[in-house]
């Protein structure tokens, strides 16, 4: 079966980036880097591509694509906030499902747009995967085993629906594989459309991440990694963060550019708790919610189970309100439509030193503007691993809990990308 030819990039031109990439760090010195980099003027997105397809995915494939776009549907508005989960597992695979209430306090003079008026908090509901302890979580001393990376995980749902059976069943999954190497996983719900669109949800997000951010650095012995991983509607949330946070890391170091830290405690430690987060991993996120790539139309006719009208239609409910000065679309904000980024974003991104990892299928409406992202990644210098299956469909890794082989290796490889963080 044909399969559309790989993206290329239509974007505004980016100026050239050869210096060696700058890396961020996990103490206080601003030269110590947490991650070593090639100084060789090479690539550092390494690109694996695959295209070997199991007969059962073949026929599964088939028999979905008339049902498209059924197979997603969004029954339910949800309230605004973000949502509680009380329909959910309260374990999977053996792992403990835990749910756990956040109060996200207001930054200073920029009030949160949903938050409570009078705590001027807002509540954001999560839920940790806690995998049974096991002989492997045990150091030849008999100490536990402590947590070194913490997954955050955004599961996709065209910005309007929670998690699914099948992202439990993958959370479950990643936390039970992945507990033996210091690693937990939290799934954030965070805040849907149409009651709550980008506009309110961003700002919310970006303030529960900094505050994660600290809890971890207060909480570490001195190796706490933080992780933002998602898929589809998830994945471009997770890209959203990371282009601030790079941007809050970048002012923040140039304002302690020639101090001395320990006279700038309250700073220092702020620049701590901003190097926690050291990746993210994302499968199949939109990236581009203007849908004007010309090989869209091509992966429409292969895509077994979204529509380019479908996605359509989840970014003009995500993207709803946006604050546009210029009256350009909304959707055109590098903000939402992170193929759009401006050179300066992508200079901080790449010197925050964050590798951004990713997968995506190429039977699938969102494949075509996801490859034109990772080879903007790849032209950026931005480190990173990433997965392109050619013929598969949209974030396949979810596909493990029916055991085909694709789903299987999706997730092995996200396992990898992880423990190699």
């Amino acid at each position: 079966m044909a399969t559309p030819a790989p993206a290329t990039v239509r974007t505004p031109e980016h100026e050239a980036q050869l210096d060696t990439p700058a890396t961020s760090s996990s103490i206080v010195s601003m030269d110590k880097p947490v991650n070593s980099h090639s100084s060789k003027l090479e690539s550092l997105t390494n690109i694996e591509t695959r295209t070997d397809l199991s007969l059962l995915y073949r026929l599964l494939r088939t028999c979905m694509r008339p049902f498209r776009p059924k197979l997603v549907s969004f029954k339910k508005t949800w309230p605004e906030g973000s949502p509680r989960l009380t329909k959910r597992p309260s374990s999977q695979y053996g792992v403990q499902i835990k749910e756990r209430k956040v109060q996200v306090p207001s930054p200073p003079h920029q009030p949160l747009p949903q938050a409570d008026a009078a705590t001027n908090t807002q509540s954001l509901w999560v839920y940790n995967f806690d995998a049974p302890r096991s002989a492997k979580d045990v150091h030849r001393d008999g100490a536990k085993r402590e947590t070194s990376k913490t997954i955050y995980y955004f599961a996709g749902g065209g910005f309007q629906a929670p998690a699914s059976g099948e992202h439990w069943k993958l959370c479950a999954r990643l936390a039970k594989d992945l507990s033996a190497d210091g690693v937990r996983l939290v799934l954030v719900s965070y805040p849907l459309s149409p009651k709550s669109p980008a506009k309110d949800s961003l700002p919310f997000l970006r303030a529960w991440l900094e505050l994660a951010l600290k809890i971890a650095n207060e909480n570490s012995r001195g190796d706490e990694q933080v992780i933002l991983m998602g898929d589809s509607a998830g994945g471009n949330v997770v890209i959203s963060l990371a282009f601030w946070w790079a941007e809050q890391l970048a002012s923040l170091k140039r304002e302690l550019e020639g101090r001395d830290l320990r006279l700038e405690s309250v700073k220092a430690r702020e620049l701590e708790s901003m190097q926690r987060l050291r990746s993210v991993i994302v499968m199949s996120p939109p990236t581009d919610f203007r849908n004007i790539n010309e090989e869209i139309a091509e992966a429409d006719k292969l895509d077994p189970i979204m529509t380019r009208d479908l996605t359509d239609g989840a970014a003009a409910t995500w993207t709803k309100d946006w604050p546009m000065t210029d009256g350009r679309d909304p959707k055109s904000d590098p903000t939402l439509s992170p193929n759009l980024q401006t050179p300066e974003a992508w200079k901080a991104l790449r010197e925050s030193g964050l590798a951004v990892h990713g997968l995506n299928g190429t039977a699938d409406v969102l494949s075509p503007d996801c490859k034109v992202f990772m080879q903007l990644c790849q032209k950026e210098m931005i480190r990173g691993e990433w997965l392109v299956w050619e013929g598969q469909m949209h974030c396949f890794p979810l596909v493990v809990c029916y055991g085909l082989m694709e789903g299987k290796e999706g997730f092995s490889w996200l396992c990898r990308r992880v423990r190699e963080s």
